[in-house]
C-alpha cells in the first residue's frame, strides 16, 4: 500500500468550516510513516487530538503507519471512517480514501468489507476503472464470476489497456465456460505485456480449458523461466506455474 498524496482531500475535509491549507505536521507524519511507522503512529495520535484538518491528517497518517507496520486489519476501518467523515469533501476527494480502505480490507483478507469500500468509491467516481478492478478482485474471491465479468468489462470500457481487467474477465469467462472469449483477453494481455507472469499463467489455464495441453505447459514454463531469470521465484504466479507443471 503506497502513501498516495491526499493533501487536497484532507483540506476538503474541513472545507465546510473554512478554507484550509496543507499542514506541515501531516506532511511530516506521512513522510515518517515510510521510514519509522511506529514514530509516525505516535505523531498521528497527537494530530488526532486537534480538530479539523489536523485531526483528519492524523487519521490518515495513522492508517498509513498501520499499513507500514503490517496491520491492514487495523488500518482499514480508520481509512473507512475518515472517508465517512469527509462530509464537506467532493466525491472526487472522498473516493480515493474509500479505495484505500478497500485495499486495506483486501490485504487483511476481508473481501466482503473490501467490496463494500470499493462500492462506495465507485458510487462517487464511476469513471475510475481501478475501483471496478478492485471490486472485481473481491468478487473473484467470493466466486461471483458473473459480477467479476461485469466489473472487468466496465473497467475495460473505461481503460481498454488495463491488463488486470483483461485477466479478470479472462478468468471469469474461463470459469463460466467460455474459453474462446477468455482466450481473446488472455492472449491480448500477453501481447501487451509478454513478460507478465500472471498473464502467462492465465493464458496457460485458458489453453488447458480449450484442450491444448502443450500450449498450456509452454506458457507455464515460460512464466517460470521469466520468474527465475528476474529473481521472482516467490511470486504467486510463479508458484502457480510451478504447481501446474508438477502435475
Amino acid at each position: 500500500m503506497k502513501a498516495t498524496s491526499i493533501v487536497f482531500f484532507l483540506a476538503a475535509f474541513a472545507a465546510a468550516a473554512s478554507a484550509v491549507r496543507a499542514q506541515p505536521g501531516y506532511e511530516a507524519c506521512v513522510d515518517l510513516a515510510a521510514s519509522d511507522p511506529e514514530a509516525a503512529l505516535n505523531m498521528a495520535q497527537t494530530l488526532k487530538l486537534m480538530r479539523g484538518e489536523e485531526e483528519a491528517g492524523g487519521m490518515h497518517c495513522e492508517a498509513l503507519a498501520l499499513m507500514a507496520m503490517g496491520r491492514p486489519a487495523d488500518a482499514a476501518p480508520v481509512f473507512y471512517l475518515l472517508a465517512e467523515r469527509m462530509l464537506g469533501a467532493t466525491d472526487e476527494m472522498r473516493a480515493p480514501v474509500y479505495a484505500q480502505a478497500g485495499d486495506a480490507y483486501a490485504i487483511a483478507g476481508n473481501p466482503a468489507q473490501a467490496r463494500r469500500a470499493y462500492e462506495q468509491a465507485i458510487a462517487r467516481m464511476p469513471e475510475e476503472a481501478q475501483y471496478r478492478v478492485g471490486r472485481a478482485r473481491m468478487r473473484a474471491l467470493e466466486e461471483n464470476w458473473e459480477g467479476v465479468r461485469e466489473d472487468a468489462a466496465e473497467a475495460l470500457a473505461l481503460d481498454p489497456h488495463l491488463i488486470e481487467a483483461m485477466l479478470l474477465r479472462a478468468a471469469a469467462n474461463r470459469v463460466l465456460g467460455y474459453p474462446k472469449a477468455a482466450f481473446v483477453d488472455a492472449d491480448h494481455a500477453v501481447e501487451l505485456r509478454p513478460h507478465d507472469l500472471e498473464a502467462l499463467v492465465e493464458r496457460g489455464r485458458v489453453h488447458l480449458a480449450l484442450g491444448d495441453r502443450k500450449s498450456a505447459w509452454a506458457d507455464w514454463q515460460l512464466a517460470l523461466d521469466y520468474a527465475n531469470a528476474t529473481g521472482r521465484d516467490d511470486d504467486p504466479a510463479a508458484a502457480a506455474a510451478r504447481q501446474y507443471l508438477s502435475r
